[in-house]
């Protein structure tokens, strides 16, 4: 059976530990964009896609391109099994004017796709009552848990984790982490920290501005002033995009909860990488992630009522102490492990790939 990944490696964490799962499965994949596009003859069984921007290397396509790509699916349907991973209802890299054509690539890749893969249950769920979509096989599948990435740095000692990061150790801290993608969820977060009302409470946000070119002195000192004035408020913004495997456990293993800083949104990779470190996390009720953290005990807020995060967020540290965030981590070895992930995809492809005439 011959597996193509339709996009290059090192695109994401999940794309990574998904070709690593899928490998230690005992099964062949070839990652490789370029194969989508070119192979000629086309002798894969199964090509599974992520998100559709991938396939432009996230550039927005323009109509032709569009209809290039369709063209393309069709062709590979005549010989192949096409599996498609629902990360997004939508997408969230494009401006306003870019919407409209990606709106339609999602649309294409959903019309052309053979098999759907969710993250959750309400994604399944969902989709399965449209009639669009009725007559795709629909599976379940969750986020992984990134356990064979990370155990590296399981063992990191929090004191030395917040001595290097610069967080004294007696403080509560809530992380945000990832990218905050416009004002709202700002807005949001700085509301529901300041809720706390804590002395000793430390927001972190690594990822809360985007960098400023050092071009721009003017701008770097209005960013220097009012990362200041955040400083003073308890709340640490940074600016930090990518970040190294041991940098990113270091935030993680310094916080006492994670916050989810989102007010839509159907996936967030961070609930899995807060129970491998063993955190309590506070997030909205929409999409899979309001269904993971009800199911696992973990408080929710209503994206409607942004004034609820508050509450959520001090809900958060109470159970932090009563010790969720272990029972989080538990839930996760048995659930999500990278090879556990691997195995039910690996059994997937098995399964369409067979089908393939």
């Amino acid at each position: 059976m011959n597996i193509l990944f339709a996009y290059n490696r090192g695109l994401d964490w999940y794309s990574d530990a998904h070709a690593a799962g899928v490998e230690a499965a005992n099964l062949p994949i070839e990652v490789s964009l370029e194969k989508f596009w070119s192979a000629s003859p086309f002798d894969y069984d199964v090509v599974h896609i992520q998100w559709p921007e991938t396939l432009f290397n996230w550039r927005t396509p323009s109509a032709d391109e569009l209809e290039l790509l369709r063209r393309r699916l069709k062709d590979i349907r005549a010989r192949a099994k096409v599996i498609y991973t629902r990360h997004n209802e939508v997408s969230h890299n494009a401006d306003a004017g870019a919407q409209r054509i990606l709106r339609e690539l999602y649309a294409l890749i959903e019309s052309e796709c053979d098999v759907m893969v969710h993250l959750g249950e309400p994604s399944k769920t969902a989709c399965e009552t449209r009639p669009d979509l009725r007559e795709k096989q629909h599976v379940m599948i969750p986020i992984p848990v990134y356990d064979e990435i990370y155990a590296p740095y399981l063992e990191m000692d929090r004191a030395e984790a917040r001595r290097r990061l610069g967080i004294p150790l007696h403080q509560k801290v809530a992380l945000a982490f990832g990218h905050f993608r416009n004002e709202a969820e700002r807005q949001l977060t700085v509301h529901a920290f300041g809720a706390l009302n804590e002395r000793d409470a430390l927001l972190v946000a690594p990822g809360w501005n985007q960098p400023i070119p050092k071009w721009r002195p003017l701008a770097l000192l209005h960013s220097a002033c009012k990362t200041l004035r955040a400083r003073r408020r308890g709340m640490w913004l940074g600016t930090k995009r990518l970040l190294p495997h041991p940098a990113v456990a270091r935030y993680f293993i310094a916080a006492d909860v994670v916050f989810l800083q989102r007010l839509d949104g159907l996936n967030s990779a961070n609930v899995p990488m807060a129970f491998l470190f063993s955190k309590v996390v506070a997030g909205p009720d929409c999409g899979n992630i309001g269904y993971w953290l009800r199911k696992t005990g973990n408080p929710v807020f209503k994206p409607s009522q942004p004034s609820s995060a508050g509450t959520a967020l001090k809900q958060a540290l109470d159970l932090a102490a009563s010790g969720l965030g272990k029972a989080n981590y538990q839930f996760a070895m048995s659930n999500w492990s990278m090879r556990q992930i691997g195995e039910a995809y690996a059994a997937l492809y098995r399964k369409t790939g067979s089908h393939v005439v």
